[in-house]
């Protein structure tokens, strides 16, 4: 993907219309938007815990952190689309964070009443490119073991990923230098 394709436009599963573009300082309104149009099972899957007592503040607090983080620190990407009776609102976000020049932690949202409309596979495939080039080599996360969703999508990206189960949880590594067909397997998850 170049760097003109990273504004994208695509259409979901039920025909309504998202674009995507990079996450801006400004957008600390819209995360928290996203946050509260998930429920309790999607914030579990995406904060690994709870979040049904956490303050309105501290929810603002770390939206307006992440919506400010430095290119050097972190990328993202935010999803919108024209909802009715909403109007244009934040769909989904993913986001990349630095932990060396060569490695990245993967995290995204999509609210809940847009997940299963290939909202999350658009943004993972191009949260994935877009940390390729900018110099990943891999990218590690953390996931439920439960989280069929997830898996799902991982199983239909292109690149090799290592998966080691730790109980309720498996770290994963996605190895972007390499493309599943060229080492001749398939993804370990």
């Amino acid at each position: 993907m170049g760097a003109k394709q990273l504004a994208k436009r695509f259409t979901t599963k039920d025909g309504v219309p998202v674009w995507v573009r990079m996450l801006r300082q400004k957008d600390a309104p819209h995360l928290v938007d996203l946050y509260e149009h998930m429920g309790p099972v999607s914030r579990y899957r995406r904060f690994h815990q709870p979040t049904d007592s956490v303050p309105a503040s501290q929810v603002w607090e770390e939206a307006t952190r992440i919506a400010a983080a430095v290119p050097d620190e972190q990328l993202g990407l935010i999803a919108f689309s024209t909802l009715p009776g909403e109007g244009e609102v934040a769909v989904g976000a993913a986001r990349i964070v630095w932990l060396s020049d060569s490695v990245a932690e993967v995290a995204m949202s999509v609210r809940d009443d847009r997940q299963g409309q290939g909202i999350g596979k658009r943004l993972l495939t191009m949260v994935l490119e877009l940390a390729q080039i900018t110099g990943a080599e891999s990218i590690i996360g953390l996931i439920q073991n439960d989280n069929d969703p997830i898996w799902h999508l991982f199983d239909q990206l292109p690149y090799p990923i290592q998966r080691k189960i730790e109980g309720t949880e498996s770290e994963i590594v996605i190895d972007l230098t390499r493309l599943k067909e060229d080492v001749g397997v398939e993804t370990a998850v």
